[in-house]
């Protein structure tokens, strides 16, 4: 298992939220992401697209990105890549 830990700067929008969803289908591992938002811990698979939509991500959040399986290491580094465009 992979796990790293960083913070939103902007909020991250539906379409936003959506191409992130769809491009963390490409890999076999179980892509997933905590954080707290309301008061609450939430952990959300990145691949599930309603997943993803239902609980907003503002900015200022910290996620923690957690990548396990075959490729998770590919992973790690495109989805932390692909986040940090948002950061």
């Amino acid at each position: 298992m992979r796990v790293h830990e960083f913070e939103i700067l902007a909020d991250l929008q539906r379409s936003d939220l959506t191409a992130i969803s769809a491009k963390s289908s490409h890999f076999v591992s179980d892509i997933t992401i905590d954080f707290e938002y309301d008061h609450t811990m939430h952990c959300v698979d990145v691949k599930s697209l309603l997943g993803m939509l239902l609980v907003p991500i503002r900015a200022g959040t910290t996620l923690r990105l957690l990548t396990k399986g075959k490729d998770e290491e590919e992973a790690m580094h495109f989805m932390f890549d692909l986040f940090e465009s948002y950061r």
